[in-house]
């Protein structure tokens, strides 16, 4: 079959694997916390692991450039948010079914939203602000917010998210001038040197399993960010962003095949109202002109 150069069926070629090996990190840091390895190892090698294999196409492109990268501050400041939100969210694996974690962390849409008349300077309408309303109460049935069935993973889930979507607007507001190949991984090389100073208090040797699998989830999470790069060069992201949340649908069948997790009836109710609010602020945006671009 001949794939095809442009448009959303050559977006949907590199997005939809993307997301779907990007919920096999997920099952993988899940797997090491189930036996042993501390949140901060496996994040700290996310980092590491992505850094090095992304060098070589950074500094082909680059070369001594990468020394000199623009927005240092933004970098640093995009760094320190996306690494806070991985570890927040590989926390909430470790606590609950890949599923129910992921469709919690997809509240930063409309965390984003609502952030945006206040950090962005951009106008919300009341449709939108219906819809963020909406897709956040989503997520309460999925968190459950009462004293018998409360997950304190939820709770991390959340935050995660929180962290995600001041990332986003980070990158919104300082409109990065750095091309993604380096993005990527000055974000990755920042995080892997600041978690290294603290990697030694959760230090657990790895046996040569657990090693394989450090080293897959930086290697698998840098191509799943490349491919999405590449397919939002295929079509706008207004166009592409409702399909990301295929990735609930992959961590699902991930949580069932391996850990045995599958999402109860409330928790279907809240990833329902959290794709459907995200999918309408998603034409929104487009219908605006105002979605950001893919981030790194």
């Amino acid at each position: 079959m001949k794939m095809p150069r442009s448009g959303l069926g050559a977006g949907l070629l590199f997005l939809l694997p993307a997301v779907t090996i990007l919920s096999g990190v997920d099952g993988m840091a899940k797997y090491l916390t189930e036996v042993g390895y501390s949140v901060l190892q496996i994040v700290w090698a996310r980092y590491l692991f992505q850094t090095i294999l992304t060098f070589p196409l950074a500094w082909s492109r680059h070369g001594t450039g990468l020394l000199r990268p623009p927005d240092v501050w933004a970098q640093v400041g995009r760094s320190l948010l996306h690494a806070t939100s991985t570890f927040l969210i590989f926390l909430a694996f470790a606590r609950m079914p890949l599923a129910d974690a992921i469709a919690i962390f997809f509240a930063y849409p409309f965390l984003v939203t609502a952030m945006a008349p206040w950090l962005l300077g951009e106008t919300t309408g009341w449709r939108r602000w219906l819809a963020c309303i909406i897709g956040f109460g989503g997520t309460l049935f999925i968190i459950k917010p009462d004293f018998g069935a409360f997950d304190a993973g939820a709770l991390m889930a959340l935050a995660g998210s929180v962290a995600f979507a001041f990332y986003i607007v980070l990158t919104r507001r300082v409109a990065l001038r750095a091309e993604p190949a380096m993005a990527i991984f000055i974000q990755g090389l920042i995080a892997a040197i600041l978690l290294s100073f603290v990697v030694a208090w959760s230090w657990r040797t790895p046996d040569l399993s657990a090693w394989a699998l450090l080293v897959a989830i930086g290697a698998v999470s840098a191509i799943g960010h490349y491919m999405m790069i590449r397919a939002f060069s295929h079509v706008s992201a207004s166009i592409l962003a409702p399909f990301g949340y295929f990735e609930i649908v992959a961590a699902t069948i991930i949580g069932l095949t391996v850990f045995g997790d599958f999402p109860d009836s409330w928790s279907w109710i809240g990833i329902a109202v959290i794709v459907a609010s995200g999918i309408y602020i998603s034409l929104r945006e487009r219908k605006r002109g105002t979605m950001p671009p893919p981030t790194a």
